[in-house]
């Protein structure tokens, strides 16, 4: 299984309505996506937002990634936030969230 760990730390908390939308719909793109197995959402204080997302492969993962509102998502996420951590590993056994936060905190990659 390949699980992908993201967080985002929002600009602003004048941002949240517009971004919650465009998350949504990500969302809902990576559920209704093939290879996918589990999307989980999370925030910490409004200001830091986190995907944790569980696919039968890296490659499912990525085909997920570069359509779609992912793709949209991607082009404008520069709108939103100040910073965008991502991190990906194959596992047997996912992590929790309590774990998940710290990988990304501690090994998530900035991404611009």
């Amino acid at each position: 299984m390949y699980v992908s760990i993201t967080r985002l730390k929002l600009k602003s908390i004048w941002l949240l309505p517009k971004f919650a939308r465009q998350s949504n719909l990500v969302a809902q793109q990576a559920k209704e996506s093939p290879g996918n197995l589990k999307v989980k959402l999370s925030n910490r204080w409004f200001r830091y937002f986190y995907t944790l997302t569980h696919w039968n492969s890296k490659e499912t993962m990525q085909q997920f990634m570069i359509h779609g509102a992912h793709k949209t998502a991607m082009r404008q996420w520069s709108d939103y936030a100040s910073e965008v951590k991502a991190y990906g590993f194959e596992t047997n056994e996912p992590p929790k969230w309590k774990e998940a936060r710290l990988i990304i905190e501690n090994q998530g990659r900035i991404t611009n």
